[in-house]
C-alpha cells in the first residue's frame, strides 16, 4: 500500500517536471516566431504604407498591435511544437527518457504532461482567437479607413450592409454611393420576427459625429402590415435614426471571417444561403477557427516523439526543424483548402484534415519510438 502511495506520488512529480520543462521552450518559441512572422506578414507592408502612402508612424505602430493578435493565433501551435521538441530532445540527449523508462513507465505515460499541454494551449488559443483577434482585426481595419478618410475623399458605390441581432436579420442597409460621411439614394430594410416590417428610403443620410447617429434627409417611411401589404407611409425632412454603423463600417466593406467569432460568421453563412450566395470558402474559414487553435495539441503529439534522439539537440536545430514541419504543415493547409474549395471533399474534411494527418504521423512516430 505505501510503496503504491509513493508510486503515485512519483508519477505526479515525474508530470510536473516534464511539464515545466516545456516551459522554457515554449516561451522561447512565442517570442522567437512572433519576430519572424511578424516582421514578414507585418512590418514590411507597414513600412511599405508609412514611405510610399504617407501613413503616420503613429498609426502605423497602432495598426502593428492590434494585427498582432492574429499573428499570435498561429504562433501558439508552432511554439507547442518547439517546446515539446526541445524538451524531448534535452531529456533524451541526457538520458533521462531511459531512466523514466527503466522505472517502469511507458513513453506513451510520459506523454500525459504533453498532451495536457497541448490541450491547454489549444483552449487558451481557442479563447484568444474568439474575444481578442476579431475585434482587435476590426480595430485595425476602422482605424485605416478612417486615417485614409483624412487625407482623401473615400468614394464607394453598391453599399450593402446587413445587420444580424442573435442570429436573426435585423436590418438591411443600402446605398447607391457613400462619399466620406454622407450617403445618396438611402434604402433601409427593417425585419421583424424574420418578416419585412418598414422600408425606409431617403435622399441621403448623414453621419453626425457628436450625436453618434445618422440624419436621414428628404425620404419616406413605408409601413408593413404582419401580411407583408402595405399599410401606410410617413414623409420627412429630416429624421435622426441612431444606429450602431459608423462610416468606416460601410467604406471598409463586409466584414472578413477574421473580423468575425464563430457565432457571428455562422449568423453571416445563414444570411448569404438565404441570399442564395457561394458559401463553401467561408464554411471552410468557420472550421478552420477551430482547426488551427487545435493544431496546439496535435503538434505536442508529433513534437515529443519528433525530439527523442540519442544526441541532444540545440535551439537553434530545434526551431529549424520545427519550421520546416511547420512549413509542411501550412502547405498541407493550403492544398486541402484549395480542394475543399473545389467541393472534393466537405469543408469540415478540408479544414480539420491537416490536423488528422499530423496526429497519424505523430502517433506513428511515437508507437515506433516505444517499441524501440
Amino acid at each position: 500500500m505505501e510503496r503504491g502511495i509513493k508510486g503515485v506520488r512519483m508519477i505526479k512529480i515525474i508530470d510536473r517536471y516534464i511539464f515545466m520543462e516545456l516551459i522554457e521552450p515554449f516561451l522561447f518559441g512565442l517570442g522567437a516566431f512572433t519576430s519572424i512572422l511578424s516582421s514578414s506578414m507585418i512590418i514590411f507592408d507597414l513600412v511599405r504604407a508609412v514611405v510610399l502612402n504617407g501613413l503616420p508612424l503613429i498609426v502605423a505602430l497602432q495598426i502593428f498591435i492590434y494585427r498582432l493578435p492574429a499573428i499570435v493565433v498561429y504562433i501558439f501551435p508552432m511554439a507547442t511544437l518547439l517546446a515539446t521538441l526541445l524538451a524531448f530532445s534535452r531529456l533524451s540527449g541526457d538520458s533521462e527518457i531511459i531512466a523514466f523508462r527503466a522505472s517502469g513507465l511507458s513513453l506513451y505515460r510520459l506523454m500525459v504532461p504533453v498532451l495536457f499541454l497541448g490541450l491547454l494551449v489549444s483552449v487558451v488559443n481557442l479563447t484568444f482567437s474568439e474575444i481578442v483577434v476579431p475585434q482587435a482585426n476590426e480595430a485595425a481595419k476602422n482605424l485605416l479607413v478612417e486615417t485614409k478618410a483624412k487625407h482623401q475623399p473615400k468614394m464607394q458605390n453598391n453599399v450593402f450592409v446587413p445587420e444580424m441581432e442573435r442570429g436573426a436579420l435585423k436590418r438591411i442597409f443600402y446605398a447607391a454611393t457613400m462619399e466620406d460621411e454622407t450617403m445618396r439614394n438611402v434604402i433601409v430594410q427593417e425585419f421583424s420576427d424574420g418578416r419585412l416590417s418598414q422600408i425606409m428610403t431617403a435622399q441621403s443620410a448623414k453621419w453626425q459625429v457628436n450625436k453618434d447617429s445618422w440624419l436621414f434627409q428628404d425620404g419616406i417611411i413605408y409601413l408593413l402590415a404582419s401580411n407583408g401589404e402595405y399599410k401606410h407611409l410617413i414623409r420627412f425632412k429630416e429624421q435622426a435614426l441612431a444606429f450602431k454603423y459608423k462610416p468606416s463600417d460601410f467604406l471598409g466593406g463586409d466584414k472578413n471571417p477574421e473580423e468575425m467569432t464563430i457565432g457571428e460568421l455562422r449568423g453571416f453563412i445563414d444570411l448569404k444561403q438565404k441570399m442564395g450566395a457561394e458559401v463553401t470558402d467561408f464554411l471552410i474559414q468557420l472550421n478552420m477557427k477551430l482547426a488551427i487553435p487545435f493544431a496546439s495539441l496535435v503538434f505536442a503529439l508529433l513534437g515529443a516523439p519528433l525530439g527523442i534522439s540519442p544526441r541532444r539537440a540545440s535551439s537553434s536545430i530545434g526551431l529549424g526543424l520545427s519550421i520546416i514541419v511547420i512549413f509542411l504543415y501550412y502547405i498541407l493547409i493550403f492544398v486541402t483548402m484549395a480542394v475543399g474549395e473545389l467541393k472534393v471533399i466537405s469543408p469540415a474534411l478540408a479544414a480539420w484534415l491537416p490536423n488528422i494527418i499530423t496526429a497519424g504521423i505523430g502517433w506513428y512516430i511515437l508507437s515506433r519510438k516505444a517499441v524501440q
